[in-house]
């Protein structure tokens, strides 16, 4: 019988992302991790396999959980209302997991993965991680303006990525609470995408 796992792979996930937003790539070593998290270096690699892919899975994680939440806001009511829930998903999301928020919006993929010598698995979930999110813009895109065209799409992604997203990085940078503004967010975003078609 296996012996049951001391420290389970969320803490020590938890550990790591923590680390990198406090004190970006350079603060999360292994022994670091190691250290916060309470697991045996020897653990981390046996798990993991090396730093770069506990790092990714870091991130992979964050992004999972913030793409299922995403998703299933907008699965029901009308295009409208689904564009609203996916906005609004941003500033939830940040209220519900603000160490994920914050390592979404401080931490850039490319400086955290740079030359990483990542399992073929790994760099296939990286490649494919945000084919849910593209479609699911197509998809409002065509059923709020009746064809996902680069400009409709374009508009759509500010209205329902860039707007609440820079709401959300300005409150956490202050350390203030996204919630005060999530009514203005909503404004925001059926104002862009009620304005006239091109």
């Amino acid at each position: 019988m296996a012996r049951p796992k001391l420290h389970s792979d969320d803490a020590i996930l938890d550990a790591a992302r923590d680390l990198l937003v406090r004190g970006g790539p350079g603060a999360a070593t292994t022994a670091a991790i190691s250290s916060t998290s309470g697991a045996p270096v020897g653990s981390l690699y046996h798990r993991f396999g090396s730093r770069p892919q506990l790092l990714a899975e870091v991130w992979l994680r964050a992004v999972r959980r913030f793409q299922a939440g995403l998703l299933a806001a907008a699965t029901s009511g009308t295009a409208m209302e689904r564009a609203l829930a996916a906005a609004d998903w941003t500033v939830e999301f940040a209220l519900r997991h603000p160490a994920d928020a914050r390592l979404l919006l401080q931490a850039r993929r490319e400086e955290l993965l740079a030359d990483a010598d990542l399992p073929a698995h790994v760099r296939q979930s990286l490649t494919d991680l945000n084919k849910p999110v593209i479609d699911l813009l197509r998809g409002l895109a065509a059923d709020l303006f009746g064809a996902p065209t680069p400009a409709r799409l374009e508009r759509l992604a500010i209205a329902v990525v860039d707007v609440p997203y820079a709401v959300v990085r300005r409150h956490l940078s202050r350390g203030t609470s996204p919630r005060v503004d999530r009514d203005l967010v909503s404004h925001a975003v059926r104002a862009l995408l009620d304005a006239p078609t091109g």
